[in-house]
């Protein structure tokens, strides 16, 4: 990001003047919270300063998504300790990117509704956003479609896809670098075509469909998101 002292400072001044331009905004000032969005948008200040809006309006819009967010509200341990649904890795990629997976088919829609995968996926973002790292390099995402099922499409409605869309391309600090949809069956075709006009053109850029053969991820995501039969541990 080509970061400099000078540059953060101008920057970060800059910013708390588009901030205290609006009234109606009441958010965090110092250094931590601003550096997140400035970092996501390449230090462009007013791209900034439009993104910090739309992340308290979106927590008041859509609420069903937001309220008492936090690791002690979310079912944390069901969906990643129990049901192994989101991991982040312990290590980074090659570019130093952190790397999350999330394993929707393996997702039974009857131990946990999908707007508490969204949450809990918030606050692991959330958290990952907590590394300076993180925040300059961006993450990367593997979403493993094993077993996915056409009851798990039924769950995915128009307002919940243009909504996670939202949020995620629009409002939050973080910068998604690449996407690996591996082992997707004919099916995930169904929920990708409702999917995708609600993607921006750089984001449908990053996404590459690896299908079945996990080999092909070797050198590119840490051996622990790659099954031993594939080459990883």
């Amino acid at each position: 990001l080509g970061e400099s002292m000078e540059s953060e400072e101008r920057c970060l001044a800059r910013l708390r003047q588009l901030l205290a331009g609006d009234e109606s905004l009441d958010c965090p000032k110092d250094d931590k919270f601003l550096i997140k969005f400035l970092r996501a948008r390449k230090y462009r200040e007013e791209e900034a300063f439009k993104t910090i809006q739309k992340y308290f309006c979106v927590r008041k819009s859509s609420e069903e998504f937001f309220k008492d967010l936090s690791p002690t509200t979310v079912p944390l341990s069901t969906v990643i300790a129990d049901n192994r649904l989101m991991m982040l890795s312990k290590q980074k990629d090659s570019e130093g990117r952190a790397v999350s997976v999330l394993r929707i088919g393996l997702w039974n829609t009857e131990v946990c509704p999908l707007m508490d995968l969204a949450r809990v996926a918030l606050t692991m973002a959330e958290w990952s956003l907590l590394d300076e790292e993180t925040q300059i390099r961006g993450i990367v995402c593997v979403l493993d479609l094993r077993d996915l099922h056409i009851m798990h499409l039924a769950h995915f409605t128009p307002l919940f896809i243009k909504r996670a869309a939202h949020i995620v391309q629009d409002c939050y600090p973080v910068r998604i670098k690449a996407i690996y949809v591996i082992n997707n069956p004919p099916s995930f075709e169904i929920l990708f075509a409702a999917v995708k006009p609600f993607l921006k053109s750089k984001i449908l850029q990053r996404i590459s469909f690896i299908g079945h053969d996990l080999s092909k991820l070797n050198g590119i995501v840490p051996a622990d998101v790659i099954p031993a039969e594939f080459g990883g541990s």
